[in-house]
């Protein structure tokens, strides 16, 4: 006989010194957001009734979503393993998660222990078939409406986007928001509709950007730290939500590009979780675009590409060079085992001297497996190499300059305008294409007939191909638009020669770290591996770089060959070149 054909008088009532946990969440989404008090109400006249006791203090998660657990909930549910409750009680089951898989996963661990989950609300006894059919299909409704909101949101982004505006209306820093509903009591339901804008603040459009300026500061820019102290202690800005600024606001709303007229988004094409999931702050694979806002520009184009290359040198600099100590903090390589080196200090009879020598930092910190031999080399040697190296630089170009007249010498060709011509041109021709495609679509929807047989499928597939060869030329155009050239760098590297003595070690390291990409040490050792000499090798950003990996095909037509693993490939590019080229030859 099961508990359907047992009359509720011959139940066995609750034991009445059960403790239970009750569990409360407000959601984000608006439509959600059922008071805490009100819930918590609901689930005290549930014990009350049901002669439960509960343990103080309710857990209450607010302002959290259903849709992962990454919530107080997992505390509860382990509280109900340790034994310390029999069971977990919300005002509704959709209080619990709003989300299948973790529904269920989360479900499960707390019934394999013995714990119960209780609504307030809902009367189900899950452990009746029936019961736990209407349970699963209360979670289903749930999870039907948590994605059914998911969509409407995602709707009015996408709607938000097409008109150039961020995918969240509120204040940006630097602008004054014109939302698009403002009281209005002499209008029907006391609001009035305009057009969503945001105009420039007439204080703190200028704070915004000499914020951009102080971190592009020459040759040294300020730190991030130093403009949270300079906005929260010199001018006393608060954030828009009134608090104090802090590194990481300061590092998003940089990054963000909005006050140079952009909108910084998520690729929809990514698979990270990073759009769907409130609690990834960041995406996985670091695919933000930017696409055009409405917005008025606070800074220009060019200081916003500046901005971006200091920010990509800024990440691949370890935190203790940006504020480097000696000239060429950051900077030094050992070139047989490509690791980074280190400065160490000397005790000399007059005492101790501070980064005197350069050492690898494989073989002196992790082991002498990592680099067997190390290297050691005076710091100051290292450094009049590099000044020297700097001077050549020069006399390069003075040699190089032309002997004829200014007016007989042919215009150089730059690279970088007639990169900026032909992207305009692809432009013009990719608009072409979209509205060629458009109507192509629109005359098949009003006129299916139109086109017979596979017309339509195939004009439309050569307007897509034709479509991502230029957006394939495009990506490669703006490759050169970045690539550096050694004349953008020669007025720089004169005022650093003219200046070395007088500037201070971290204002060269600056300097060179826009001109170099690495300094090499290369030892020289006799048979007995006692060091002889020291090269070095500079490699400047103008120039491409040696130690680039570069991919190599194995298919087919190089010729497979099985000794040759993907390390291999990867690490040792000119030997397997080689070895193509070599077996190419036999074969030819």
């Amino acid at each position: 006989m099961t508990n359907l054909h047992i009359p509720s008088s011959l139940h066995t009532p609750p034991d009445p010194g059960e403790l239970w946990l009750g569990y409360i969440r407000v959601s984000t989404w608006k439509e959600e957001k059922i008071s805490p008090e009100l819930q918590e109400a609901a689930i005290r006249q549930w014990a009350a009734r049901t002669g439960r006791r509960l343990l103080e203090p309710m857990i209450i998660d607010l302002d959290e979503s259903g849709r992962h657990f990454k919530r107080k909930i997992m505390g509860a549910i382990e509280r109900v393993e340790r034994r310390e409750a029999r069971g977990i009680a919300v005002w509704r089951f959709s209080r619990f998660g709003r989300n299948r898989t973790g529904n269920a996963a989360n479900l499960a661990r707390l019934e394999a222990v013995g714990g119960e989950l209780e609504s307030a609300t809902e009367p189900v006894d899950a452990r009746t078939a029936v019961g736990e059919l209407q349970r699963e299909m209360i979670f289903a409704f749930g999870n039907f409406e948590s994605n059914r909101a998911g969509e409407q949101w995602r709707e009015t982004h996408e709607h938000r986007l097409k008109n150039q505006l961020p995918a969240t209306g509120r204040g940006r820093f630097g602008y004054i928001w014109h939302p698009r509903r403002v009281p209005d009591l002499s209008k029907p339901g006391g609001w009035a509709l305009q057009n969503e804008r945001y105009t420039l603040h007439p204080d703190f459009a200028s704070i915004a950007e000499e914020l951009y300026e102080r971190k592009l500061t020459k040759p040294v820019p300020q730190g991030l730290n130093t403009l949270a102290h300079w906005l929260n202690e010199e001018i006393l800005v608060p954030t828009m939500r009134g608090g104090l600024w802090h590194t990481s606001t300061i590092a998003r709303y940089l990054d963000s590009g909005f006050a140079a007229g952009w909108l910084r988004i998520h690729d929809r094409e990514c698979p990270c979780p990073f759009s769907r999931d409130p609690k990834v702050s960041k995406c996985h694979f670091g695919r933000m675009i930017f696409i055009p806002g409405a917005q008025p520009k606070i800074i220009d184009q060019d200081t916003w590409e500046e901005y971006k290359e200091h920010r990509k040198l800024s990440k691949q600099t370890a935190p203790r060079a940006r504020k480097a100590t000696y000239t060429l903090s950051g900077l030094l390589r050992h070139g047989r085992c490509r690791h980074h080196m280190s400065h160490a200090s000397a005790t000399l009879k007059a005492g101790q001297v501070l980064g005197r020598w350069l050492v690898c930092s494989r073989n002196k910190n992790v082991s002498k497996v990592a680099c067997p031999l190390g290297i050691n080399v005076l710091r100051e040697q290292i450094e009049d190499e590099v000044f020297d190296w700097l001077g050549r630089e020069i006399a390069d170009d003075v040699d190089a300059a032309p002997a004829a007249p200014a007016e007989l010498t042919a215009p150089k060709v730059d690279p970088k305008q007639a990169a900026q011509r032909q992207r305009a041109a692809i432009k013009r021709e990719l608009a072409k294409l979209d509205g060629a495609i458009d109507r192509l679509i629109e005359e098949n929807a009003f006129n299916p007939k139109k086109y017979p047989g596979d017309a339509f499928e195939r004009v439309k597939g050569k307007f897509l191909d034709r479509k991502g060869v230029l957006i394939k030329q495009l990506t490669d155009l703006g490759e050169v638009e970045t690539t550096p050239v050694r004349e953008d760098f020669t007025e720089l590297i004169v005022g650093l020669l003219a200046e070395w003595k007088t500037f201070q070690p971290i204002e060269r390291n600056a300097m060179l770290l826009q001109i170099v990409r690495r300094v090499v040490c290369y030892d020289t050792r006799d048979e007995d591996g006692k060091l002889l000499s020291v090269r070095t090798e500079i490699h400047p950003v103008y120039e491409p770089d040696p130690w680039a990996p570069k991919k190599i095909c194995r298919g087919d037509a190089f010729g497979t060959r099985p000794v040759w693993s993907p390390a291999a490939l990867w690490n040792r590019p000119d030997e397997i070149e080689a070895a193509i080229e070599a077996a190419l030859a036999i074969e030819a």
